[in-house]
């Protein structure tokens, strides 16, 4: 199977040993030291900052990631390029890339983002980058395979039929696309996506997640409306050195997933010109499907 065949039914793909291991090892350098400028050495002071000093360390990195000569060495990596062009079949730009030391353990079932096309051509992409050889209990990075084609669309229809509001910004976009642009978009995404992300736990079972043994420059290219967390960690010792990035097409819209796409999932019938159509046997045949 080609790799973008796989990305579009998987929702994501791993690359192997694609960063520099020396570059990775000057990064953590550089990662550490803007740390220990806040009065971070582990997991339990970064969690302890007050909320201020927190934000202030968070401009503090994307800065980081921005200016620092290692970091862009591991960002703009030709292979993490290639493959993006080929996946957005335009040039991709960064949208924002952190790295952290210590990952976070127990991270529920959740998707980054709503309204994103599950199909080509993408306007976005997320690579989650190991930065060490990633132990088995240091609470692993898993997805849920298929989901950003089987359960994201489910919940954006879901959501609609349950927040008239939201539903009415949305019909207003069908029923008035002249005036749709991607403010609009933004906005319904905004609003919608905590609504989103916080049905996911509840509808998965615990068999569907997926990990891997990710090793030190490993890469995961991934869709963000797939399913994701972390599983707990079992040994408080170990650390999760990983660096996260957002990529976008280039021009591209980021709230790709088509009026049509979502009028097939939404379980309300929507009012289009003066007729009422009623998507319940649609509903019925993607079920059965």
């Amino acid at each position: 199977m080609d790799w973008r065949e796989e990305y579009r039914d998987q929702g994501f793909v791993v690359v192997e040993n694609v960063l520099p291991h020396d570059l990775i090892d000057a990064h953590i350098v550089d990662v550490a030291a803007l740390l220990r400028k806040y009065g971070v050495f582990d997991a339990a002071a970064l969690s302890a900052l007050p909320m201020a000093v927190d934000d202030e360390l968070m401009v503090a990195v994307l800065d980081l990631h921005q200016e620092g000569e290692a970091a862009r060495g591991l960002i703009f990596n030709r292979i993490i390029g290639s493959l993006l062009r080929q996946l957005f079949e335009a040039e991709p730009s960064l949208a924002f890339a952190r790295s952290a030391l210590w990952g976070p353990g127990d991270m529920r079932a959740h998707v980054d983002t709503a309204f994103r096309s599950p199909e080509p051509p993408y306007g976005v992409c997320r690579t989650w980058c190991a930065l060490e050889d990633i132990h088995p209990e240091s609470g692993r990075f898993y997805l849920l395979p298929g989901s950003h084609r089987s359960l994201a669309p489910k919940l954006c229809g879901e959501v609609l039929a349950e927040r008239p509001d939201l539903m009415a910004l949305y019909e207003q976009m069908v029923l008035q696309p002249q005036s749709c642009d991607a403010k609009s978009w933004m906005r319904l995404h905004n609003r919608a996506w905590p609504f989103v992300s916080a049905k996911v736990a509840d509808r998965i079972e615990e068999a569907e997640k997926v990990a891997f043994q990710l090793n030190k420059g490993d890469i995961v290219f991934f869709n963000p409306s797939i399913a994701h967390g972390a599983f707990s960690c079992a040994d408080a010792s170990l650390t999760r050195k990983m660096m996260l990035c957002e990529w976008t097409a280039n021009g591209a819209s980021d709230f790709a997933l088509s009026p049509e796409a979502l009028r097939s999932c939404v379980r309300l019938p929507l009012r289009r010109e003066d007729n009422l159509v009623d998507i319940g046997p649609r509903i019925a045949a993607r079920a059965a499907r």
